[in-house]
C-alpha cells in the first residue's frame, strides 16, 4: 500500500489514465473526485463487500452469511 499525503486541490495518477483529486476537506471527511475511463469500475468498497456478502446469503452459505452481517455491524444468527 502506498501512503501520501494531498493537500485541497492536490491529484495523484493512476496507470496514467485515472485521477483521484482532493476536492473538499471538512473537520475529518475528505470528499475526492475521480476521473477514469468507462471501461474502468469505480465503486466504494463498502459497496463492494456488500455486493459480496448478498451474493453469500443468497448461494445459501450461512457461515459466510454471518460474516458478512458481522462485517456490516449487525447481528448474526
Amino acid at each position: 500500500m502506498l501512503i501520501i499525503d494531498r493537500r485541497l486541490g492536490q491529484a495523484i495518477v493512476i496507470d496514467g489514465r485515472i485521477e483521484v483529486r482532493v476536492t473538499e476537506i471538512a473537520g475529518n471527511r475528505v470528499k475526492l473526485g475521480i476521473v477514469a475511463p468507462r471501461e474502468c469500475g469505480v465503486v466504494r468498497k463498502e459497496v463492494e463487500q456488500a455486493a459480496e456478502h448478498n451474493r453469500a446469503a443468497v448461494l445459501g452459505d450461512p457461515g459466510r452469511a454471518a460474516a458478512a452481517l458481522r462485517a456490516l455491524g449487525r447481528k448474526g444468527r
